[in-house]
């Protein structure tokens, strides 16, 4: 519960890299890949289809500690819905498939 309740709080950081996008947080997938890698040496750790239209994928840095959760749009718009620092991975988890209750 610790966990999800620093995660929940690190997710309402300020969102560095969405504010250096002139337009919005939304753009062309490539660029903000780009810049998660070249920048911040974030690298996919996450993801999973939120519905049939949108793809959430969470990055991250080992070395800074630095993550983006990106959401992807069916028509391939990508947004910054969060990042934030000292990002850890929570140990013990189980995927599991199955509705959303």
């Amino acid at each position: 519960m610790k966990t999800i309740i620093a995660t929940a709080t690190l997710l309402l950081a300020a969102a560095p890299l969405a504010a250096q996008q002139m337009d919005g947080p939304c753009g062309k997938r490539e660029y903000f890949v780009d810049q998660l890698v070249e920048t911040y040496e974030e690298q996919p750790v996450a993801g999973g289809l939120q519905s049939e239209e949108s793809l959430v994928e969470i990055w991250a840095s080992e070395k800074t500690g630095s993550f983006t959760i990106l959401v992807t749009d069916a028509a391939g718009e990508t947004c910054v819905a969060f990042t934030g620092e000292d990002f850890h991975e929570a140990s013990g988890f189980v995927g599991v498939k199955g509705e959303a209750s």
